[in-house]
C-alpha cells in the first residue's frame, strides 16, 4: 500500500528577494511577500491533492535567528494542515540549525520536528499500525560533516519508508551531510526527500529527489520554484510530479551585441538598440506561462490555477559589437534604470535586477584572423579535429572530465552533482566556447601588443 507525500524544502522564510532594494512601492511589496506566498501555495497543493503527509527537508528559515513573523506565518500554514488532519514532518538544515536558534512560538501538534542528536523515526498514523515510517535528523550546527546515514535503518519494508535529509550529496564534502546516491540506495529507504540544492530534480541512482526552493531569492535560483508530490510504495521507484509555486521567476538573459539585430534586421549600433532588443524579449516573457518556464525541469509538471506574477531579469550583454565601445559602469546602470522604467509595469511585470557587461570590441571575421595569424589557424584546426575525430574526441573527453568533478563549495545550493555529467552535448558546448574564448584572447592580445 502506498502513500501520497508532499515534499518541500528550502523555504528560506525571512529572506528578501535581492532585487527589493532597487524597487519601490507596490513592486517592493510584491517582491517582499513572494517567499511567503509560495509556501502558502505549497500548503494549498497539499490540501487540494489530499496528501497523506507533508515533509519539509530543511532551511525553513533563512538564518539561525528565527523571524517571529516567519514563525507566526508557519503556524498559520501548519494549522491549515491540522484542520484537514494532515501531519507535517520537519528537519532543520544548515541555515536554521536546531542548536543555534529556538522557535519564538509553539508549533501545532500536527508538526513533528526531528532532533539533531540522532536519526529519529515517526510513524503515520501511529506506531501500532503504521502506514508509513518517516526517518529524519536535523542539523545541530551550521555544518554537519558526518554522513549521518547509519541511523536510517528501517526495520522492514512492509510499509513505505521515507527519509528526510538535508545534504549536498557530495561524498567527499566536509560541510553538508556527505554521501552519494549509492549510499542512499543502500539503506532500505523507499523515498529520500532531500533539501539543500535549490533546483528540483530526481537523483540518478537512488530513490531520491530535491524539491528545490518554492521561491527563488536571487538570480542564482533561476529555476522555477515549487514542490514535489510523491507517490511512494515499498520497494518501488517513487512516482514524482513537480508543482510550480513561485509567484516570481528569475532569469539570466543574454544579449549578444554582435549577433542580435534591430527590428529592421540591421546590426546593433548603440544602447538604444540594445534596449529595444530587451523590450522585445520582455514581451515574450510576458506571454510565457509556467510550462514555458519549466522546460528545464526533468520531471512531469503539474497544471496550476495561478500564474506567474513577475519575472526578475539579469541582462548579460555578451559578444563583440559596436555597442561595446560605449558600455561602462555608468552606461549599464543607466540602461538598467531605463529598462526598469519601461518594463516594470504590466502583468506579469518584468523587473531588471541589473545589466552586466561581458562584451568586447569587434574583431575581424574568422577567415581574416586565420589568414593573419598562424597560431589561430592551428587552434581552429585543433578544435575541428576534437569535434570530428572519434579518437581525439575520446582522449579530450577523458582529460576534460576532471573539470566536472564535484567541488565542495560552501555556498553551492543550486546545481546537484548528477547534473554535471560530461555528456556529448555538453562536450560540444565546451569545445565551442573554449575555442571561441581562446581565439578572442589571442586576437585581442595581438592587437594590443601582448
Amino acid at each position: 500500500m502506498g502513500v501520497r507525500v508532499l515534499h518541500a524544502a528550502d523555504l528560506h522564510l525571512g529572506s528578501p528577494l535581492r532585487a527589493v532594494e532597487d524597487a519601490s512601492g507596490s513592486l517592493a511589496e510584491e517582491l517582499g511577500r513572494a517567499t511567503y506566498e509560495a509556501f502558502r501555495r505549497v500548503i494549498g497543493v497539499a490540501l487540494e491533492r489530499e496528501v497523506d503527509l507533508v515533509v519539509l527537508a530543511g532551511d525553513l528559515y533563512d538564518r539561525e535567528a528565527r523571524s517571529v513573523r516567519a514563525t507566526d506565518f508557519l503556524i498559520e500554514q501548519f494549522d491549515r494542515l491540522a484542520d484537514a488532519g494532515v501531519p507535517c514532518y520537519v528537519v532543520h538544515g544548515n541555515h536554521d540549525p536546531l542548536g543555534e536558534g529556538a522557535e519564538s512560538l509553539d508549533l501545532p501538534g500536527n508538526v513533528t520536528v526531528f532532533g539533531a542528536g540522532a536519526v529519529e523515526t515517526a510513524h503515520y498514523p501511529d506506531e501500532g499500525a503504521p502506514e508509513v515510517r518517516i526517518l529524519g535528523r536535523s542539523y545541530g550546527a551550521r555544518h554537519e560533516s558526518d554522513a549521518r546515514l547509519e541511523g536510517y535503518a528501517p526495520p522492514d519494508r512492509t510499509v513505505p519508508n521515507v527519509g528526510l535529509l538535508h545534504t549536498g550529496l557530495n561524498p567527499d564534502g566536509r560541510r553538508y551531510a556527505p554521501c552519494s546516491p549509492a549510499d542512499l540506495a543502500s539503506t532500505g529507504i523507499d523515498y529520500w526527500a532531500l533539501g539543500h540544492i535549490h533546483a528540483p530534480g530526481a537523483v540518478d541512482g537512488a530513490p531520491a529527489a530535491y524539491a528545490g526552493i518554492p521561491q527563488g531569492r536571487h538570480v542564482g535560483d533561476a529555476s522555477v520554484g515549487g514542490c514535489l508530490v510523491a507517490e511512494v510504495e515499498p520497494r518501488h521507484e517513487p512516482d514524482l510530479e513537480f508543482v510550480p509555486t513561485s509567484p516570481i521567476v528569475w532569469r539570466r538573459l543574454a544579449i549578444d551585441v554582435g549577433e542580435a539585430t534591430r527590428p529592421d534586421g540591421g546590426a546593433l549600433r548603440n544602447l538604444s538598440d540594445v534596449e529595444a532588443v530587451a523590450e522585445e524579449r520582455a514581451l515574450v516573457l510576458r506571454e510565457t506561462d509556467y510550462a514555458g518556464f519549466c522546460d528545464e525541469v526533468d520531471l512531469p509538471v503539474a497544471d496550476v490555477d495561478w500564474d506567474v506574477e513577475g519575472v526578475v531579469c539579469r541582462w548579460e550583454l555578451t559578444g563583440r559589437g559596436e555597442p561595446s565601445e560605449t558600455l561602462d559602469a555608468e552606461a549599464t546602470a543607466v540602461l538598467a534604470e531605463r529598462l526598469r522604467d519601461r518594463l516594470g509595469g504590466g502583468s506579469p511585470f518584468v523587473w531588471t535586477e541589473s545589466v552586466r557587461d561581458r562584451t568586447a570590441a569587434p574583431l575581424p571575421d574568422a577567415e581574416t584572423l586565420i589568414a593573419e595569424d598562424e597560431v589561430i589557424g592551428e587552434l581552429v584546426a585543433l578544435a575541428e579535429e576534437l569535434r570530428t575525430d572519434p579518437d581525439a574526441r575520446a582522449d579530450f573527453r577523458a582529460d576534460a572530465g576532471a573539470v566536472w568533478e564535484w567541488v565542495d563549495d560552501p555556498d553551492r545550493e543550486t546545481v546537484p552533482a548528477d547534473r554535471l555529467a560530461l555528456d556529448p552535448d555538453r562536450l560540444d558546448d565546451l569545445l565551442e566556447r573554449a575555442a571561441r574564448r581562446a581565439i578572442d584572447e589571442l586576437a585581442t592580445g595581438r592587437r594590443e601588443g601582448r
